[in-house]
């Protein structure tokens, strides 16, 4: 218990007394060694008695002490073990405490504990630190990234933000030369919801944390999704399975090659707007 604990380390006796309205005859243990230069250990009862019995019937017990570090052989006529009554006046106690704490720090830690976990990379080399936050407590709702050094995507990027910001989302924007990946990684290990990626100048895709899948949306729409999504209006799950342009993991043949240079973009792009998810938005693709 706290108050024993403390008890022992300051050497103070910390007990509480409790006075009895009337005195009370009570019954206690006395242990008498009857021989100063016998070294004897407190007993509880139940040991005292045990070794009272042992004496009587045998006239010796071997006992050890813990000072001496060995046993020693006691005789009846050595030591006197009785009980005897007396009255008491109050009761004298150690109180158990209860020290509760809700101090902020602790309720981080054990929010950043409940959260954190790891997956492996992409290439499986590596373990990946990610912390899944809920999206209404993690303090950075999303980031937005460029998927190639463009100076119009960069535009649309601050556009972005700035809807972002009006819309009171706390958020980062990243248009470094960093791969996708790296970028994704280190979004996952600030526990940030949704990554927000503009690889045109009319739709970006939106990808989910944990799920890493991503859905195709309008410029114009990305603000208002992400704000139902982290002020938990919506869930991922009801988003992406109602979105026109759901991307499952991993991402579509079209995003990797546009990160891998683009050499057969206008393939990919052939493709993709032949497949049925294919939109007017991805189009405007151009490198």
């Amino acid at each position: 218990m706290v108050g024993m604990a403390a008890s022992e380390k300051s050497g103070v006796a910390l007990v509480a007394q409790e006075k009895f309205s009337e005195p009370r005859e009570v019954e206690k243990l006395v242990i008498a060694p009857v021989k100063k230069e016998l070294a004897l250990e407190a007993m509880n009862e139940k040991e005292a008695l045990g070794m009272k019995a042992t004496l009587e019937s045998k006239g010796e017990v071997e006992f050890y002490v813990r000072k001496l570090g060995k046993n020693v052989c006691i005789k009846k006529n050595m030591l006197l073990i009785s009980k005897e009554k007396k009255k008491e006046f109050q009761r004298v106690f150690t109180p158990s405490v209860i020290e509760p704490s809700s101090g902020i720090d602790r309720i981080i830690y054990c929010l950043c504990e409940h959260c954190f976990y790891r997956r492996p990379s992409k290439a499986g080399d590596e373990q990946l630190n990610v912390f899944r936050f809920p999206p209404l407590v993690a303090p950075i709702k999303c980031t937005v990234f460029t998927l190639v050094q463009n100076q119009q995507y960069e535009e649309v990027a601050k556009v972005i933000s700035e809807s972002l910001s009006v819309a009171g989302i706390s958020h980062k924007i990243d248009i470094t030369g960093a791969s996708i990946g790296k970028r994704y990684a280190r979004t996952d290990e600030l526990g940030v919801p949704c990554a927000i990626t503009v690889d045109s100048t009319s739709s970006v895709t939106i990808r989910e944390r944990d799920s890493k899948d991503q859905m195709r949306v309008h410029v114009d729409d990305v603000a208002s999704i992400v704000k139902a999504l982290t002020d938990g209006q919506r869930t991922w799950e009801d988003v992406w399975a109602n979105s026109p342009f759901p991307i499952p993991n991993p991402p579509n043949l079209l995003r990797n090659e546009m990160s891998n240079g683009g050499e057969n973009f206008n393939l990919w792009g052939t493709v993709w707007a032949a497949s049925p998810h294919s939109h007017p938005y991805i189009l405007s693709l151009r490198m």
